[in-house]
């Protein structure tokens, strides 16, 4: 096969590849939305259905941690709704505009048939600690809940709990404090269904990221190896280390697989790896682009690049997390930048017949798709579909090999001709002889 013809095949699975991870993330089953913290199910099969996920008004009660006993007492407090999934950040109370510092009790009312007697909650981490109760018993937590900040503990560790519902009444009672993030409260989804159901969606998030952070261990490891090997190839490096940082990124953030093998890792060490990875990812993609398409040019930019980031890795490093968190949102806003920055580059690149270009150029779409999925659910708390995550992840990576790839092809090639001439000239010589 033709080079011409690798890069059409190459476009045509990379244009696939993004309309595919777009339809996946559109979600096809709507449920019953909680409404002033209640929800009705009576009318749902949960044999059938897919998870449904905990969504709408929860009964929020702000500065109040409250427990089953409490909501049977005259002097219960008077309750507000808050939408979940989503930060207190913003929400006010009476006068008050919340921060992200504070504690707060969420509670939920579920009608649901009689039977099954067996059912299963998927709770994810929340800003930064939480303890759930279910009929009155405590099902699952993390970290330790409290109203005095030196005596909470924060903690982010996804469970998958299986509890027994024989009435037609459900009571979750969500106890959650936070004294360590910029952000407060349940920013992701909690999941009801059949123990089946809500395993076998677990597990395929599971499989989809450890495929994620597998392929991009070992694609690092390569590419590093290949540097060490032969070294002068910065770019090789580069991409090597991306893929390093980028693998490290999605074990430390999303599901916290880093979870699955370390339920013990400090939770401040875990959340610095998640941000430091970040940061140094950035770093080490964009000097990939510029060493392919700049050819080493030096560059203003490429320098304040790398001065920013290394801002922001040192105070990631010096600051506690409630502190360093609150940088993200403006290095959302530099990675914007990056992207246009590298837009640029290669569109040049494919305007000077840069072949190879063509294959950024599609990561860059999906990045571009991905980031805003992302920047989108964090800022608005939305649900994220993490196989989606996973699956565009894995593309912008194979897009960019391929232009490695494509770079050893050329350097063979040139290294063939020049062979080539210099044995046509060696028995030009012969024959002058």
């Amino acid at each position: 096969m033709s080079m011409a013809e690798v890069l059409s095949a190459s476009k045509l699975a990379a244009f696939l590849t993004f309309v595919l991870v777009i339809l996946i993330g559109i979600p096809a089953v709507s449920h019953p939305k909680v409404q002033r913290g209640r929800l009705d199910l009576t009318h749902t099969d949960f044999n059938s259905a897919m998870p449904i996920s905990l969504d709408g008004e929860w009964e929020f009660y702000w500065k109040y941690v409250l427990f089953p006993a409490d909501f049977t007492s005259k002097n219960k407090p008077e309750a507000q709704y808050i939408k979940l999934p989503a930060v207190w950040n913003g929400l006010k109370t009476g006068q008050t505009e919340l921060t992200g510092e504070g504690y707060a009790t969420y509670r939920l009312v579920i009608k649901k048939h009689e039977k099954p007697d067996l059912l299963s909650l998927d709770i994810p981490n929340v800003y930064t600690n939480y303890a759930l109760w279910v009929n009155g018993t405590m099902l699952a937590s993390n970290g330790i809940v409290s109203v005095d900040a030196s005596r909470a503990k924060p903690e982010w560790q996804p469970h998958v709990k299986i509890f027994e519902a024989p009435g037609e009444t459900i009571e979750i009672i969500l106890q959650v404090s936070n004294f360590h993030h910029n952000r407060g409260g349940v920013h992701k989804s909690i999941k009801l269904g059949t123990p089946e159901v809500i395993n076998r969606q677990h597990e395929s998030i599971i499989v989809s990221n450890v495929f994620l952070v597998g392929g991009l261990l070992i694609l690092g490891a390569f590419f590093i190896g290949f540097f060490l090997i032969r070294k002068g190839q910065s770019a090789t490096l580069y991409f090597g280390l991306l893929c390093f940082f980028w693998g490290i990124r999605s074990l430390f953030s999303n599901i916290y697989l880093i979870t699955s093998f370390f339920d013990s890792i400090s939770w401040q060490v875990a959340i610095k790896v998640e941000y430091l990875s970040l940061y140094l990812s950035m770093l080490v993609g964009m000097l990939f682009i510029s060493q392919v398409f700049l050819n080493d040019k030096k560059s203003i930019y490429k320098y304040i690049i790398i001065m920013i980031n290394y801002c922001i890795i040192a105070l990631t490093i010096v600051l506690p997390p409630v502190f360093f968190t609150q940088l993200l949102p403006a290095y959302q806003f530099f990675i914007a930048v990056n992207f246009l920055f590298a837009i640029t580059v290669i569109v040049r690149a494919i305007f000077k017949n840069q072949h190879e270009a063509w294959f950024s150029a599609m990561s860059i779409i999906i990045g571009i798709a991905l980031f805003a999925y992302e920047l989108t659910a964090y800022a608005l708390v939305v649900k994220v579909n993490f196989i989606f995550l996973n699956l565009g992840y894995l593309a912008i990576f194979f897009l960019n090999s391929l232009v490695l790839a494509y770079h050893f092809v050329g350097a063979y090639k040139q290294i063939n001709i020049l062979e080539e001439e210099k044995t046509r000239s060696l028995e030009g010589r012969l024959r002058g002889i």
